[in-house]
């Protein structure tokens, strides 16, 4: 591990650009004693004040309690999908995987959805991959495990359920210090979410 000394250092040794980096993308993971070098590099090269402020926000953990709080919000809000209140909310996982030759469209979507929207979804993706994942060698291969994988996953509801949202928690912790979580501001937050949040493979 380095020395803060040495740290120090390095950061007066990175460009404005890469601190600008570090402050928006990776401050949650520093060490007290790094984060004031950070905030001290960026008053003495004069950026943006408010890089000080998005660092603050997003190192003030949310305590346990308003975590919890924060969850039932969540739950209790209307579906981004289909704008109703059909059920609580849940973090659910979708997989799918279209193939066709040399090619392989490997796709995890992890959305915030209400039952009946998360359950539409979940046929359909199950659908695609058992009639369109067998295409190519490496469909042949992944197809089976993941539709294997779904069926299994029917039975960890609660367990994926809490991976996706306290995720979700984690990521936008500063988000939640500077803008609050009153119901509109969650609301277009997991809508975003659920329109960014996947993690695709390509053979």
């Amino acid at each position: 591990m380095y020395s803060v000394e040495e740290i120090r250092e390095n950061y007066k040794g990175f460009s404005d650009s890469k601190i600008e980096s570090i402050a928006e993308n990776e401050s949650k993971g520093l060490r007290k004693e790094v984060l004031e070098i950070l905030k001290s590099e960026i008053e003495k090269r004069n950026l943006d004040k408010r890089l000080i402020t998005w660092v603050d926000a997003e190192t003030n953990t949310l305590t346990e309690f308003e975590k919890q709080s924060l969850i039932k919000k969540i739950e209790n809000l209307k579906c981004p999908n289909c704008g109703q209140k059909r059920s609580k909310l849940s973090g659910q996982e979708f997989n799918t995987i279209v193939s066709l030759i040399i090619f392989c469209n490997d796709l995890t979507q992890n959305r915030i959805l209400c039952d009946y929207c998360g359950k539409n979804k979940k046929i359909k993706s199950m659908l695609i991959t058992f009639f369109a994942g067998w295409w190519s060698r490496r469909g042949v291969l992944n197809t089976p495990y993941t539709i294997i994988k779904d069926t299994i996953n029917l039975f960890y509801k609660k367990k994926i359920n809490d991976r996706i949202i306290t995720k979700f928690i984690e990521q936008n912790n500063g988000m939640f210090r500077l803008h609050g979580t009153d119901e509109e501001y969650l609301f277009n937050l997991i809508s975003l979410h659920n329109n960014d949040y996947e993690i695709q493979e390509r053979e």
